[in-house]
């Protein structure tokens, strides 16, 4: 109890009560579209939380919070996986992560905003015009969406990167398999996203405490999304993902 008092304090003085009640507002609206569609609620959330306390603190709360957010819909969602296309893209991309991880460490950070911003905006408009992936589907092609993606991933800290969510969204598969693959990829991701964070020492225990704090508001979002996932139409709740994320883009841009 001490210990947790001790850092509560400590985080009231790093953290204003103002910026933990936004963070709080913008990983409950990620985490719903995350539970809903299976993808989307860490590119939401890093924007505004980039801007609160710069590109690698954000990523430092969003990647953590993002993998405690998907145990709570990996399990029901792991049984739709088809293992043939994650394997490769999650290996090759697994490595990539840690090589984007140098650059975005070493970065300056407004430089980071703006890559984060401009390619936010260009895979929405990828996503809104409706393009799609129409090559080969075969190990090397998910290899070669893998270290993109990786790569972006772990030198934007964007979970789930779009070209990964691109490539699985056009297999003729169902619904639910290409949300669960994007799903498991996505926190094979998260993960090496945060080996390599704690590698750098970037997990203070104020932080650590940050994430244990702000982990439940992403978790219930995400449970939520979920439930809709069963009632509300796809078209809409695409529309609305596709303008919160014009606008995450446009502010990593402007701030």
């Amino acid at each position: 109890m001490d210990f947790f008092t001790e850092y509560l304090s400590q985080i009231s003085l790093d953290i204003s009560i103002r910026n933990f009640l936004v963070s709080a507002l913008v990983l409950f609206i990620g985490g719903l579209i995350q539970g809903y569609t299976g993808f989307g609620g860490g590119t939401i959330s890093v924007p505004i939380l980039v801007i609160l306390f710069g590109p690698v603190v954000a990523i430092g709360i969003i990647t953590p919070v993002y993998i405690l957010g998907a145990t709570t819909i990996l399990p029901s969602a792991i049984e739709n996986v088809d293992w043939k296309e994650v394997l490769p893209v999650s290996i090759a991309g697994s490595i990539a992560v840690f090589l984007g991880l140098s650059f975005l460490i070493t970065a300056d950070p407004i430089v980071v905003k703006k890559i984060m911003g401009f390619f936010i905006l260009f895979t929405t408009g990828i996503m809104i015009l409706g393009k799609k992936y129409t090559g080969p589907r075969n190990i090397l092609t998910s290899a070669v969406a893998g270290i993109f993606t990786g790569g972006i991933s772990g030198g934007t800290g964007i979970p789930g990167a779009p070209i990964m969510v691109m490539y699985y969204l056009a297999a003729k598969t169902a619904p639910a398999i290409q949300r669960a693959n994007i799903l498991t990829t996505g926190s094979v991701f998260s993960f090496c996203i945060i080996v390599g964070l704690a590698a750098n020492n970037i997990y203070s225990p104020t932080l650590i405490l940050t994430v244990l704090l702000l982990s439940p508001v992403f978790m219930i979002g995400a449970r939520l999304g979920q439930f809709l996932f069963n009632y509300m139409p796809a078209v809409w709740f695409k529309k609305v993902a596709h303008c919160l994320l014009v606008i995450a883009g446009t502010m990593l841009l402007v701030y």
